[in-house]
């Protein structure tokens, strides 16, 4: 097998890798908080009775833009090495609300439930990405470098990434939306999130290197079937 080969297809997984690995670590917190607040939730209905309001509570990923312009730093805080004042810009926050009065219950359970299928299918995409490339790395490894199973393997990859990537860019609309309308931060204009770009990009080419492949293994063919 070709040396480097080899070497950029195990520096893609990597890569993968890297990015599934972050995506996991912050989203396993956002996986805990909401099941703490789903069990405070039912322990406060079998006291009370009281079925939980979904408008009660909110948790908002806000992406921030200063209304003045970038670097004007309009936040305000105190350095607590020495105690001296310093200006920051916050490009993101996430923000907790309680009592949130003044958005649609309806919306809000629409939103709740559209954005719990496209994580369930973000977790789809998890397990299935992994699998495929596993398989990928195999038959590289057996030296089955130019066999047409891999071609689907790698555009199933290819597709999935740019499906992730879309459905996060959903969840993100949503959230987004019913942010503007109960949040609110000094000094700044929340912006819509377009997700990590990184996917996009690997995802692509993923998809470039599966069609190299397929003219490779045409090539191939067509020189056996010539000699």
């Amino acid at each position: 097998m070709d040396r480097r080969l080899k070497i950029i297809t195990i520096a893609l997984s990597m890569v993968y890798v890297a990015s599934i690995g972050r995506f996991i670590y912050y989203g396993a917190a956002d996986f805990v908080y909401g099941a703490k607040l789903g069990l405070q939730a039912g322990i406060k209905m079998a006291e009370t009775g009281e079925a939980p309001s979904w408008a009660t509570i909110g948790t908002f990923f806000l992406s921030l833009k200063p209304e003045n312009g970038l670097r004007t730093f309009p936040t305000s805080m105190r350095n607590q090495l020495d105690r001296k004042p310093m200006n920051a810009e916050i490009e993101r926050m996430v923000v907790e609300i309680s009592e949130v009065k003044n958005r649609q219950p309806g919306e809000t359970i629409a939103t709740f439930f559209f954005t719990s299928f496209l994580s369930c299918f973000a977790l789809f995409i998890l397990a299935l990405v992994p699998l495929q490339t596993f398989r990928v790395l195999r038959s590289v490894s057996k030296d089955k470098i130019f066999d047409p199973t891999n071609i689907r393997k790698l555009r199933s990859i290819g597709y999935a990434l740019l499906a992730f990537y879309i459905a996060n860019l959903v969840v993100n609309f949503f959230h987004y939306r019913i942010a503007t309308q109960v949040v609110q931060v000094d000094g700044y204009s929340l912006q819509f999130d377009w997700g990590n770009i990184t996917l996009v990009l690997l995802g692509f080419v993923v998809l470039m290197f599966a069609e190299v492949l397929k003219v490779s293994v045409q090539l191939k063919e067509e020189q056996a079937l010539t000699v």
